[in-house]
């Protein structure tokens, strides 16, 4: 029961995280269960010279550590006013070593989307068609990462001129007990184009053709159902814009949560017209 107490990517995140620790710890020599919040405080300083944890970011390797210790019922480590004082001196030198600039996270554009559209349609790799199809399916259902990662092939229904997609993900992909979110796509007029929505039925019906069971993940091989990571998105988009050549604008960013920003962007601006 405890251990089922976090929805399963948030396990897999913390195990991660929690992993990485221990090696930080075994390289060291300092224990890390029980560990010390001296011990946390070299961690955050080995976190720094990797060079690729924001400070925003830094309490995603922090919360494992404090989590697994109460597990265990001991006192939480990554905690107190020792630790705050070094995530505030973190914050400075990170700022300081990027000019006090950091790129802002944007909504993706369409015209980026359907870009990355076409070099899944084009593709004759499966896996690539099926990580582009992931990244489509995700922005059509203004999806948070994870719970777009993580669609089952039962919850898209195809109709003839539509789809409804039912969103029983929620944050950090949890399946909640709850009335689910049904989004229904239509399929624009005849001679319309609309790639987004064809590479994604088109990856459904393939799925349908080669009897996938209801409860396949869609962007996961046939067979496999262990539930995709929240960044398996930001990896597909980084993928996708290496691919078609496009790139954020300079102090910019695209990431997997870009996808629901700029499906929204793009919703308000269609209404709007």
């Amino acid at each position: 029961m405890l251990a089922n107490q976090l929805a399963a990517s948030t396990r897999d995140t913390y195990a991660s995280k929690w992993a990485s620790f221990v090696d930080f710890c075994q390289a060291s020599g300092y224990p890390s269960l029980p560990t010390t919040t001296e011990v946390v405080a070299c961690y955050v300083g080995e976190l720094y010279e990797r060079g690729t944890v924001a400070p925003g970011t830094l309490q995603n390797y922090l919360t494992p550590i404090n989590s697994v210790h109460a597990l265990c019922q001991l006192d939480e480590p990554a905690v107190g006013p020792l630790l705050t004082a070094v995530r505030h001196g973190y914050a400075h030198k990170y700022a300081d070593a990027h000019d006090g600039l950091r790129d802002k996270r944007v909504p993706l554009p369409a015209a980026v989307l359907l870009g990355m559209v076409a070099t899944g349609r084009a593709a004759t790799d499966v896996a690539l068609r099926r990580r582009m199809a992931g990244l489509s399916m995700t922005a059509l259902a203004f999806a948070r990462p994870g719970g777009g990662a993580n669609l089952r092939l039962k919850d898209v229904t195809l109709m003839h001129a539509s789809m409804a997609i039912q969103i029983a993900n929620y944050k950090h992909g949890a399946r909640a007990n709850r009335e689910r979110l049904v989004i229904r796509i239509p399929l624009r007029k005849q001679g319309e184009p609309d790639a987004a929505y064809d590479l994604v039925h088109d990856h459904i019906s393939a799925m349908i053709l080669a009897k996938a069971a209801p409860a396949q993940y869609q962007f996961t091989p046939l067979g496999d159902n262990t539930p995709l990571p929240t960044e398996v998105a930001t990896a597909w988009m980084r993928e996708g814009l290496y691919l078609t050549i496009l790139y954020a604008p300079a102090g910019s960013v695209y990431s997997g949560h870009s996808l629901r920003a700029g499906a929204a962007t793009s919703a308000a601006a269609s209404a709007a017209r």
